[in-house]
């Protein structure tokens, strides 16, 4: 028979098991490899309260599905990337429209990094466009803008449009194995960074120059430059860099600090000058008004001062992982 006192210390041993499975479990989720901190960083926690639906880690990120007030948000290695917002209908337009508005012909078009169809939906209200090739890295992400009802209904169902062919690659690779042509090519992927360092490959002098010849005559390329408050250096590293390739840029943005904290910057480039008196756009939109697309060429002084032309991204160097890594680490 067991006494009481035998029966107390296998009680007492029993809880300390049990305690050190505890620690060890909040010490996995909140400090090691399980921490909603890799899915959803404190900086980027939505205001009030929100639940987390969904935790994915893919080969290539650490994807959290998240839902805050009425809105579903995707985040991807702790930061958001898209989201059924209105800032995210502000950053379509923007991104879309006005290259669209100076390609000769938008018959295809490229898009790299468009796998929760935002801006895949705003490509196809030209009714001209015969084909648009949607590029994602994620087959995880590409499936949440095919299939996930609120990001379905809120891109119209455009990755399932019969006008839309998509490829889970690798978007260097796909136009190294492809020697089609596109009347508008769209790079909308994340900025390089030292947890990312290969994304510096889609942004490199190689890589514009690969670009440049998939262009057809009059065509153009948008580059994504987001954060563009927080980081202006890295907008002017890109257009430096698309000029080295051989390009014309015409940048601009779309100053949404006073509601989103955030401002976004674009690097339009083409085969021939682009000038901002020649840019109107041809079909309607909430957010891209005759005056504010005009506005959107001036850059505030703050910008301007940070402009350096002597920073290129190449593919052997990290130039623009650094710049953003310098940003956040300050």
């Amino acid at each position: 028979m067991i006494d009481l006192n035998q029966f107390g210390w296998i009680v007492i041993g029993a809880g300390l098991v049990l305690l050190v499975e505890i620690l060890g479990w909040l010490y996995w989720r909140f400090l090691g490899d399980g921490s909603i901190r890799d899915y959803v960083s404190e900086d980027e926690e939505p205001d009030g309260d929100y639940r987390i639906i969904k935790c994915v880690k893919t080969p290539t990120q650490r994807i959290a599905l998240v839902e805050n007030q009425g809105q579903t948000l995707v985040y991807a290695n702790g930061d958001v990337m898209f989201g059924t917002t209105e800032d995210d209908e502000i950053y379509a337009e923007a991104l879309i429209h006005l290259p669209m508005a100076v390609t000769v012909k938008r018959e295809n078009i490229l898009i790299i990094g468009g796998g929760g169809g935002i801006t895949t939906r705003e490509a196809l209200k030209y009714p001209e466009v015969k084909e648009i090739t949607t590029v994602d890295i994620d087959s995880i992400m590409m499936d949440f803008g095919k299939n996930l009802e609120p990001l379905v209904k809120f891109n119209k169902g455009a990755l399932n449009h019969q006008k839309v062919r998509t490829v889970i690659e690798d978007g260097r690779k796909f136009i190294e194995d492809n020697q089609g042509k596109w009347d508008a090519i769209f790079i909308d992927i994340p900025e390089p960074s030292g947890e990312c360092p290969e994304l510096s490959r889609l942004f490199s002098r190689e890589f514009f120059r690969l670009l440049k010849e998939r262009l057809e005559p009059g065509g153009v390329i948008n580059i994504s430059c987001p954060s563009l408050a927080r980081i202006p250096e890295y907008l002017w590293c890109v257009q430096a860099t698309l000029v080295n390739a051989g390009f014309h840029v015409l940048p601009y943005h779309f100053d949404v600090i006073a509601e989103y904290e955030d401002d976004y910057g674009f690097c339009m480039a083409a085969n021939r000058p682009l000038l901002p008196d020649d840019i109107t756009t041809s079909i309607p939109t909430r957010f891209l008004s005759k005056e504010r697309v005009q506005d959107m060429f001036h850059f505030p002084y703050n910008y301007i001062k940070s402009r350096s032309n002597d920073k290129i991204q190449t593919d052997h160097n990290l130039v623009l992982a650094e710049i953003v890594d310098d940003c956040w680490d300050d």
